[in-house]
């Protein structure tokens, strides 16, 4: 499936990647510019940056199977960000820049006090460590299917990538990169759909509408509208506190500004509009040319869920030799922003966040930095590990299980995380006993309640973890004449939702479920603390008041020095841009069909001249400023 012109453009882009970390190395003067970029960065940069860390390989692998399946239906998912991000844009990202902190659980520290920080702190980084696997294990899925190499070979090799990246390269690293990599990806997409949809067997978008499975328009057939609602309006809410929580400040910490944060909001939210209108065409064609037995054969390596590599047998079949290699990289490189962010965010949190605090407060910056290299080496340690272990254990689609871990595990942070941002009359526990409260929620819902009166396994003969669960514990509650509630016990009596569960209706159940009881328990529990905020130490009061001074008060511009340490960085990502553009107009004289080499001209011309753009603009700002 890989040729030789395929491994040469791999072998280029980790090359640039390792010289992009190389180079802005040497800007990581301290903890500030190593997490955060200094907090100067241009609102485009960050911008993209926030965007490329909001997607990675599951949207080529986790989401192209569901489209395979079940077609547009995934496009609820996306369009469920958009309410949320519109609520950022408006209300949240000028705040998250204002609380003028490092990492985010600075932030949380003086919103909710030491203690509430050290508890995020150490229920936190196990999530973030567990999604660092989750989406290790999400990007060696493609990867595995492209190269057709065992899974657990594919992590290692990846973990070990993105661990070097994020060692050396800091924010400024991967913000350069993400930026090179948006033009990547977004360029090949849009040139597998156009050759995609030109195949004589599709016939253009109306023969491949025309074309398409039947359950791809009828949604009843695998879920009734009532689940489908529920389940959009489920993930809806859970992004909007998810995206508007300060756990999620990170990279409009970097912002050098409130405008600038503002401004920031264009690409994700262009992004979230228009991206799925590409990732969707490559898997909606591969369901109209491939059955699934014929895709399992192809990717043996996927096992249970070959529908997973949908999007890369359409890239394998349409693209010009050269060209699939650059989009396995692309791929690569939209995961290692996101594992990145990982990675940063648990360092963030050990350095920042307990050593400094804890353990060395007079510690000097020089120090911090050397330690923060360290623990990223050992995190990507453990997340090599988890992203081997999850490959061996998991049984659910890497679509249903990264939405499941996002409800179940991020939302009974983010609840607290988010409404402390507006609301500032609550006791400094009322955080951390939301979270627990949450948390024990989800574990209610998840174990505690069957699909069916009887627990049946997988097609293959093997029961969930989840299963599992219920099939160890039911047995105690028995012995108490207590019985584990069905679905039918639970949401049954409303209309539209009773009678016989399909399969896609339990898996949505247990979402929406999750999402409705969490968020209920936590927002009630929430502002019941409030109750007792006049009982809370003055200490407390005056630290609250100080962090609520700090969003009401907008966030100064540069100084002389950082401006132009700004147009040098903007000169530089320019350069990489140039760099990267020459080498995939080159690709242009690799044997391929005339019409196919358009393809690299297209591709590499816009991420060419985006870098000239870059280039003569930081000169032209430069030579001001002089």
């Amino acid at each position: 499936m890989i040729t030789v012109y395929d491994y040469l453009s791999i072998a280029f882009y980790f090359t640039f990647v390792v010289t992009v970390g190389v180079v802005f190395s040497r800007r990581n003067k301290n903890t500030s510019d190593y997490f955060r970029g200094g907090g100067i960065m241009p609102w485009w940069m960050a911008g993209v940056s926030a965007w490329m860390a909001s997607f990675s390989a599951w949207t080529f692998t986790g989401a192209a199977g569901k489209i395979y399946s079940q077609g547009f239906y995934v496009l609820l998912l996306y369009y469920a960000s958009l309410v949320p991000l519109l609520f950022l844009l408006f209300f949240t990202c000028y705040r998250f820049r204002r609380m003028r902190v490092v990492t985010p659980l600075e932030a949380i520290r003086i919103r909710y006090g030491a203690a509430t920080q050290q508890f995020v702190t150490w229920i936190r980084l196990p999530f973030l460590l567990l999604f660092g696997g989750v989406g290790l294990n999400t990007v060696g899925v493609f990867m595995s299917g492209a190269f057709d190499v065992p899974l657990p070979t594919v992590i290692v090799v990846l973990g070990v990538m993105v661990t070097f990246v994020s060692l050396v390269g800091g924010a400024f690293g991967v913000a350069a990169s993400d930026f090179v990599q948006m033009f990547l990806v977004v360029t090949i997409t849009l040139v597998i759909s156009a050759l995609a949809l030109a195949q004589p067997k599709i016939g253009g978008f109306t023969g491949l509408v025309h074309h398409l499975p039947a359950a791809h328009l009828h949604w009843g057939e695998f879920a009734r509208p009532e689940f489908i609602s529920l389940w959009f309006m489920a993930l809806l809410l859970n992004t909007l506190f998810g995206q508007n929580s300060m756990e999620n400040s990170a990279k409009y910490l970097m912002a050098r500004s409130d405008a600038h944060a503002r401004k920031m909001m264009i690409f994700p939210l262009a992004g979230t509009l228009l991206g799925p209108l590409m990732w969707m065409i490559p898997p909606l064609v591969a369901s109209v040319v491939y059955s699934p037995d014929q895709i399992a054969a192809i990717f043996p390596n996927l096992g249970k869920h070959p529908e997973e590599g949908a999007f890369l047998l359409t890239a394998h079949d349409v693209l010009p030799q050269g060209m699939l290699g650059l989009l396995i990289a692309g791929i690569f490189g939209a995961t290692l922003s996101n594992l990145d962010a990982s990675v940063n965010q648990g360092v963030g949190i050990i350095v920042r966040n307990f050593y400094l605090p804890v353990i060395n407060p007079q510690c000097s910056e020089k120090k911090l930095l050397i330690i923060s290299k360290c623990s990223t080496a050992l995190f990507g340690v453990i997340i090599i590990g988890l992203g081997l272990i999850i490959s061996k254990l998991r049984t659910l689609p890497l679509f249903d299980l990264l939405n499941q871990l996002g409800v179940s595990l991020w939302l009974p942070l983010a609840i607290p995380m988010c409404l402390g941002l507006f609301y500032k009359r609550t006791p400094p526990w009322s955080s951390w006993t939301t979270v627990l409260i949450g948390l024990t929620m989800s574990f209610v819902v998840m174990f505690g309640i069957k699909s069916s009166q009887v627990i049946l396994p997988d097609p293959d003969g093997k029961f969930s973890i989840q299963q599992k669960f219920q099939l160890w514990f039911e047995p105690h509650l028995n012995h108490f004449h207590l019985h584990l509630p069905t679905i039918s016990n639970v949401i049954g009596w409303i209309p539209g939702l009773s009678g016989t569960y399909k399969h896609e209706e339990a898996t949505q159940f247990y979402l929406f479920a999750t999402v409705g009881f969490v968020s209920l328990l936590c927002i009630g529990w929430f502002f019941f603390t409030s109750l007792f905020y006049e009982r809370s130490s003055p200490e407390y009061k005056a630290r609250v008041e100080e962090f609520f001074a700090r969003l009401k008060k907008p966030v100064e511009g540069l100084t002389t020095e950082q401006v132009q340490e700004n147009h040098k960085v903007v000169g530089a990502i320019g350069l990489l841009c140039m760099v990267f553009g020459s080498f995939v107009l080159l690709l242009m004289l690799v044997p391929n069909e005339n019409i196919k080499r358009l393809g690299f001209l297209f591709s590499g011309g816009i991420v060419f001249s985006v870098g000239l753009l870059l280039r003569r603009v930081a000169r032209r700002n430069q030579e001001k400023s002089s």
